[in-house]
Protein backbone atom coordinates (compact mmCIF):
# COMPACT_ATOMS: atom_id res chain seq x y z
CA UNK A 1 0.00 0.00 0.00
CA UNK A 2 1.20 3.23 -0.59
CA UNK A 3 1.97 5.99 2.11
CA UNK A 4 -0.80 8.53 1.04
CA UNK A 5 -4.47 7.81 0.37
CA UNK A 6 -6.52 9.69 -2.44
CA UNK A 7 -9.96 11.55 -1.27
CA UNK A 8 -11.30 12.97 -4.38
CA UNK A 9 -12.51 16.24 -4.69
CA UNK A 10 -13.28 18.40 -7.93
CA UNK A 11 -13.15 21.98 -8.08
CA UNK A 12 -14.67 23.75 -11.49
CA UNK A 13 -12.78 22.69 -14.66
CA UNK A 14 -9.15 21.73 -12.82
CA UNK A 15 -9.07 18.44 -10.84
CA UNK A 16 -7.42 18.32 -7.89
CA UNK A 17 -6.71 16.30 -4.94
CA UNK A 18 -5.88 16.48 -0.83
CA UNK A 19 -3.57 13.40 0.63
CA UNK A 20 -3.89 12.37 4.11
CA UNK A 21 -1.48 9.83 5.51
CA UNK A 22 -2.50 6.17 7.24
CA UNK A 23 -0.09 5.84 9.80
CA UNK A 24 -1.76 7.41 12.93
CA UNK A 25 -2.93 10.15 10.56
CA UNK A 26 -0.07 12.02 11.97
CA UNK A 27 0.66 14.35 9.12
CA UNK A 28 -1.99 16.33 6.99
CA UNK A 29 -1.39 18.11 3.58
CA UNK A 30 -3.87 21.37 3.17
CA UNK A 31 -4.85 22.09 0.21
CA UNK A 32 -6.79 25.70 -0.59
CA UNK A 33 -9.46 24.63 -2.86
CA UNK A 34 -12.03 27.80 -4.48
CA UNK A 35 -15.51 28.03 -3.20
CA UNK A 36 -17.10 26.02 -6.03
CA UNK A 37 -15.26 22.73 -4.68
CA UNK A 38 -17.32 20.00 -4.36
CA UNK A 39 -16.79 16.79 -2.66
CA UNK A 40 -17.51 13.48 -3.76
CA UNK A 41 -17.00 11.09 -0.94
CA UNK A 42 -19.37 10.40 1.68
CA UNK A 43 -18.78 9.73 5.64
CA UNK A 44 -15.89 11.54 6.32
CA UNK A 45 -13.59 10.32 9.84
CA UNK A 46 -13.56 13.02 12.08
CA UNK A 47 -9.72 13.28 11.59
CA UNK A 48 -9.93 15.37 7.84
CA UNK A 49 -11.73 18.45 8.52
CA UNK A 50 -12.71 20.29 5.02
CA UNK A 51 -13.49 23.75 5.04
CA UNK A 52 -16.10 26.00 3.94
CA UNK A 53 -18.81 22.82 3.62
CA UNK A 54 -18.68 21.42 0.32
CA UNK A 55 -22.06 20.23 -1.46
CA UNK A 56 -21.36 16.67 -1.82
CA UNK A 57 -22.12 14.90 -5.33
CA UNK A 58 -22.43 11.27 -5.86
CA UNK A 59 -19.91 10.76 -8.68
CA UNK A 60 -16.35 12.04 -10.21
CA UNK A 61 -14.13 11.08 -13.45
CA UNK A 62 -10.76 10.03 -12.59
CA UNK A 63 -8.41 12.88 -11.04
CA UNK A 64 -4.90 13.49 -11.04
CA UNK A 65 -1.97 14.66 -8.62
CA UNK A 66 -0.80 17.42 -10.57
CA UNK A 67 -0.73 19.53 -13.62
CA UNK A 68 2.65 21.08 -14.85
CA UNK A 69 3.42 22.79 -18.08
CA UNK A 70 5.34 21.22 -20.59
CA UNK A 71 5.80 23.37 -23.64
CA UNK A 72 6.04 26.90 -23.52
CA UNK A 73 6.84 29.73 -25.44
CA UNK A 74 5.98 33.15 -23.49
CA UNK A 75 7.91 35.60 -26.03
CA UNK A 76 4.88 37.55 -27.20
CA UNK A 77 6.24 41.14 -28.54
CA UNK A 78 4.10 41.38 -31.68
CA UNK A 79 0.32 41.30 -32.31
CA UNK A 80 -0.15 38.02 -34.57
CA UNK A 81 -3.54 37.26 -35.31
CA UNK A 82 -7.18 37.97 -34.61
CA UNK A 83 -9.73 35.58 -34.03
CA UNK A 84 -11.55 37.05 -36.80
CA UNK A 85 -9.12 35.67 -39.14
CA UNK A 86 -10.19 32.32 -38.73
CA UNK A 87 -7.84 28.84 -38.77
CA UNK A 88 -5.88 29.21 -36.50
CA UNK A 89 -3.16 27.16 -34.98
CA UNK A 90 -0.01 26.03 -33.88
CA UNK A 91 1.93 23.12 -33.83
CA UNK A 92 4.17 21.98 -31.00
CA UNK A 93 6.34 19.00 -29.60
CA UNK A 94 5.09 17.66 -26.14
CA UNK A 95 7.63 16.15 -23.75
CA UNK A 96 6.00 13.80 -22.11
CA UNK A 97 3.09 11.40 -22.89
CA UNK A 98 0.33 13.25 -22.21
CA UNK A 99 -1.73 16.68 -22.71
CA UNK A 100 -3.86 18.00 -19.56
CA UNK A 101 -4.57 21.51 -21.63
CA UNK A 102 -3.16 24.58 -22.95
CA UNK A 103 -2.92 28.39 -23.04
CA UNK A 104 -2.59 31.73 -25.16
CA UNK A 105 -1.45 34.90 -24.59
CA UNK A 106 -3.99 37.65 -25.58
CA UNK A 107 -3.29 40.56 -27.28
CA UNK A 108 -3.57 43.68 -24.72
CA UNK A 109 -6.14 46.19 -26.21
CA UNK A 110 -7.95 43.81 -28.65
CA UNK A 111 -11.66 43.54 -27.00
CA UNK A 112 -12.21 42.62 -23.51
CA UNK A 113 -13.50 39.61 -22.24
CA UNK A 114 -14.58 36.60 -24.46
CA UNK A 115 -15.07 32.41 -25.14
CA UNK A 116 -11.82 31.33 -26.17
CA UNK A 117 -11.72 27.65 -27.88
CA UNK A 118 -8.77 25.26 -27.67
CA UNK A 119 -8.73 22.14 -29.56
CA UNK A 120 -5.64 19.55 -29.96
CA UNK A 121 -5.57 17.96 -33.34
CA UNK A 122 -3.04 15.45 -34.96
CA UNK A 123 -2.63 17.22 -37.81
CA UNK A 124 -4.39 20.81 -39.27
CA UNK A 125 -8.27 19.96 -39.73
CA UNK A 126 -8.40 20.84 -43.76
CA UNK A 127 -6.14 17.51 -43.56
CA UNK A 128 -9.31 15.53 -42.78
CA UNK A 129 -7.72 13.92 -39.21
CA UNK A 130 -9.85 13.57 -36.34
CA UNK A 131 -9.93 16.52 -33.02
CA UNK A 132 -8.98 14.56 -30.35
CA UNK A 133 -9.62 16.74 -27.61
CA UNK A 134 -11.49 20.34 -27.02
CA UNK A 135 -12.06 23.20 -24.01
CA UNK A 136 -13.35 26.56 -23.11
CA UNK A 137 -12.62 29.38 -21.15
CA UNK A 138 -13.09 33.07 -20.64
CA UNK A 139 -10.38 34.90 -21.80
CA UNK A 140 -9.27 38.49 -20.97
CA UNK A 141 -7.20 40.88 -23.42
CA UNK A 142 -3.42 40.87 -22.33
CA UNK A 143 -3.45 37.34 -20.07
CA UNK A 144 -3.08 34.38 -20.79
CA UNK A 145 -6.03 32.46 -20.64
CA UNK A 146 -5.77 28.44 -20.16
CA UNK A 147 -8.07 25.71 -20.71
CA UNK A 148 -7.47 21.92 -18.98
CA UNK A 149 -9.42 18.44 -19.85
CA UNK A 150 -8.57 14.87 -18.69
CA UNK A 151 -5.06 14.11 -19.40
CA UNK A 152 -5.08 12.77 -23.07
CA UNK A 153 -2.16 10.16 -23.94
CA UNK A 154 0.03 10.99 -27.02
CA UNK A 155 3.37 10.16 -28.66
CA UNK A 156 6.10 12.33 -27.06
CA UNK A 157 7.90 14.16 -29.78
CA UNK A 158 5.16 13.64 -32.35
CA UNK A 159 3.93 16.85 -33.91
CA UNK A 160 0.15 17.74 -32.57
CA UNK A 161 -1.91 21.00 -33.33
CA UNK A 162 -3.26 23.56 -31.36
CA UNK A 163 -6.48 25.44 -32.69
CA UNK A 164 -7.56 28.52 -31.45
CA UNK A 165 -11.02 29.75 -31.93
CA UNK A 166 -13.70 32.11 -31.01
CA UNK A 167 -15.69 34.91 -30.78
CA UNK A 168 -13.47 37.29 -32.83
CA UNK A 169 -13.38 40.11 -30.61
CA UNK A 170 -9.95 39.05 -29.24
CA UNK A 171 -6.72 38.77 -30.73
CA UNK A 172 -3.14 36.41 -29.97
CA UNK A 173 0.34 37.71 -29.38
CA UNK A 174 3.62 35.95 -30.23
CA UNK A 175 6.70 36.00 -31.87
CA UNK A 176 8.25 36.84 -35.24
CA UNK A 177 12.00 35.62 -34.75
CA UNK A 178 10.78 31.71 -34.02
CA UNK A 179 11.34 31.71 -30.37
CA UNK A 180 9.81 28.09 -30.65
CA UNK A 181 11.83 25.49 -32.62
CA UNK A 182 9.22 22.50 -32.78
CA UNK A 183 6.43 24.08 -34.19
CA UNK A 184 4.92 27.42 -35.55
CA UNK A 185 1.99 29.95 -36.48
CA UNK A 186 -0.83 28.86 -39.41
CA UNK A 187 -3.46 31.70 -39.81
CA UNK A 188 -6.15 32.68 -42.41
CA UNK A 189 -8.19 30.76 -44.29
CA UNK A 190 -7.01 27.04 -45.12
CA UNK A 191 -4.57 27.28 -42.20
CA UNK A 192 -1.34 29.02 -44.38
CA UNK A 193 1.64 28.46 -42.74
CA UNK A 194 4.06 31.15 -41.02
CA UNK A 195 7.47 29.03 -40.19
CA UNK A 196 9.24 31.65 -38.41
CA UNK A 197 6.41 32.65 -36.41
CA UNK A 198 4.79 31.26 -33.13
CA UNK A 199 2.23 32.36 -31.05
CA UNK A 200 2.87 32.53 -27.46
CA UNK A 201 1.52 29.69 -25.89
CA UNK A 202 1.87 26.51 -23.46
CA UNK A 203 0.41 23.09 -23.05
CA UNK A 204 0.35 21.06 -19.52
CA UNK A 205 0.75 17.44 -18.96
CA UNK A 206 -0.02 15.64 -15.54
CA UNK A 207 2.90 14.45 -14.11
CA UNK A 208 1.04 11.24 -12.51
CA UNK A 209 -1.02 8.58 -13.23
CA UNK A 210 -4.90 9.29 -13.24
CA UNK A 211 -6.29 7.65 -10.23
CA UNK A 212 -9.37 5.49 -10.60
CA UNK A 213 -11.88 6.93 -8.59
CA UNK A 214 -13.02 5.51 -5.24
CA UNK A 215 -15.95 4.61 -3.11
CA UNK A 216 -15.36 6.23 0.95
CA UNK A 217 -15.57 2.45 1.92
CA UNK A 218 -12.50 1.79 -0.51
CA UNK A 219 -10.72 4.53 0.90
CA UNK A 220 -11.45 3.55 4.22
CA UNK A 221 -10.30 -0.25 4.17
CA UNK A 222 -7.08 1.32 3.29
CA UNK A 223 -6.76 2.43 6.87
CA UNK A 224 -7.87 -0.64 8.61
Amino acid sequence: MNSKTVLHLVAASLLVAVFVTPAAHAHTDILTLPATATIIEENWPDWLVLTPEFEQTGTAPQISLSIEIDQNQPSGPTYMAAFAQTDLAQSFMQTYDNIAGAGILLQTGIGTSDNVTIQLWDALPNAGRTMLIEASATGTAGQWVDVFWGALEITPANTYYLVFTGNNTLGITGDLNNPYPNGNVFANPGYGPFPNYDYAFRTYYDTEVPIERHTWANVKSLFE
